[in-house]
């Protein structure tokens, strides 16, 4: 089996982590985005799903599939139900990336894999050690909170899921790169290009 360099891209809320992503899957990486799998896991996997019901209650489904704007609500005033809850998504979540690193290398069609995980760093089911090479997309907190609010997140939303997170300070001393989004998005993927251009210059 082929080996590709395995990728993984952190960062804050509204950092331009998907962005970055959406670079890289353009210049010919594969790219895979945590928060995707956990939402086709709520939508198709049936022991996920009854898992989340046994904590939250039927209440929690529309059709069959978890709403999560619902799961999100009452996490939002209930940490240790998110806890309960990451116990439960977060070991699923890296068993189908690591499914999905094999079924890259199979194919041997992309120069690197590339994993969006929001929190690499402060899950207790990490899979940072797996990783070739470590990202950290960043941005000013006023900025990202601006641009979490015009997605249409809330002031509060956004603090809670911020006050879960490792100080970027803490997190830059870990990673192997770390990448500006404080200003123009074209600065931004020039940077990107240069970083991806090293890691895959021995391809």
């Amino acid at each position: 089996m082929l080996k590709i360099k395995r990728v993984a891209i952190t960062g804050s809320l509204a950092s331009g982590k998907t962005t970055v992503c959406d670079f890289f899957q353009e210049w010919g990486a594969y790219v895979v985005s945590a928060d995707a799998l956990l939402h086709q896991a709520f939508s198709c996997n049936n022991s996920i799903r009854r898992k989340v019901c046994q904590i939250f209650g039927d209440t929690v489904l529309e059709g069959k599939s978890i709403n999560r704007s619902k799961i999100a609500e009452i996490v939002l005033h209930s940490p240790d139900l998110l806890t309960q809850l990451e116990t439960i998504c977060h070991p699923y979540v890296n068993q189908e990336i690591q499914k999905r690193y094999k079924e890259v290398c199979d194919k041997k069609e992309h120069l690197l894999f590339v994993a969006e995980i929001p929190l690499l760093f402060e899950s207790h089911h990490s899979l940072k050690e797996w990783f070739d090479v470590t990202i950290l997309v960043f941005s000013s907190e006023k900025q990202a909170k601006q641009r979490y609010l015009e997605k249409g997140g809330t002031a509060e939303q956004f603090e809670f899921r911020e006050a879960r997170r490792m100080p970027l300070e803490e997190i830059n001393t870990l990673v192997d790169y770390t990448l500006s989004n404080d200003e123009s998005l074209a600065l931004l993927k020039k940077r990107s290009n240069i970083l991806f251009k090293k890691l895959t210059q021995n391809f």
